[in-house]
């Protein structure tokens, strides 16, 4: 455990490095997959319990997930960021492939899920201080992130990774709305004008 909490302060000082040991290693794919649903699994742990603690107001026009539907959506939207990541990055000259992006973006997952539990426990006791630590976490997570992609796909500029990550974004964006508009807002239960 003192190896893991050593890693992760080492993720958030210096996630190049980072990146460099998780790339270095050769990982079995059944541990990989393995750990890339574990942190699925957490991340809805992390979910569902911010949701029994922290409900939102019924005024409030976000879609509400059960567990089981909370994670599948993140499992195929996981995957999919994942392949686009690999994809923009060898648009940009990069030489990223799934499975080294599968492993950092897994240990990142694993990571977040560790900072939002945190937070949820923080909340109980600090709300305003919970609130300003969630905004500190996505931005770390994402800069990390940048790193990450950065040391995949070996560009020498975290700049080219911003315009990966930006670009899968922006296609998956694309591909949900798409998906959405076939699926139709009234089978999702949201108003037909949104």
């Amino acid at each position: 455990m003192n190896a893991l909490a050593a890693f992760a302060l080492l993720t958030l000082k210096s996630p190049r490095d980072a990146a460099q040991q998780i790339l270095a290693r050769e990982w079995p794919r059944e541990a990989l997959w393995t750990a890339f649903l574990l942190s699925v699994v957490l991340n809805t742990c992390v979910y569902t319990l911010q949701q029994i603690l922290l409900p939102l107001p019924p005024e409030v026009l976000l879609p509400r997930f059960s567990p089981g539907a909370y994670f599948a959506v993140v499992l195929i939207l996981q995957i999919s960021f994942i392949s686009m990541l690999g994809t923009t990055g060898r648009w940009l000259g990069g030489r990223g492939d799934f499975t080294s992006l599968l492993a950092l973006v897994t240990w990142l997952q694993l990571l977040q899920a560790g900072l939002n539990g945190a937070i949820v426990a923080v909340f109980l006791l600090l709300p305003g201080m919970a609130a300003l630590l969630n905004i500190a976490a996505n931005i770390v997570v994402f800069f990390i992130l940048l790193h990450f992609v950065n040391a995949a796909h070996g560009f020498g500029s975290v700049w080219r990774s911003l315009g990966v990550v930006l670009m899968a974004s922006v296609i998956l964006v694309f591909v949900l709305l798409f998906i959405l508009g076939l699926i139709g807002p009234a089978n999702l239960g949201l108003p037909e004008n949104v």
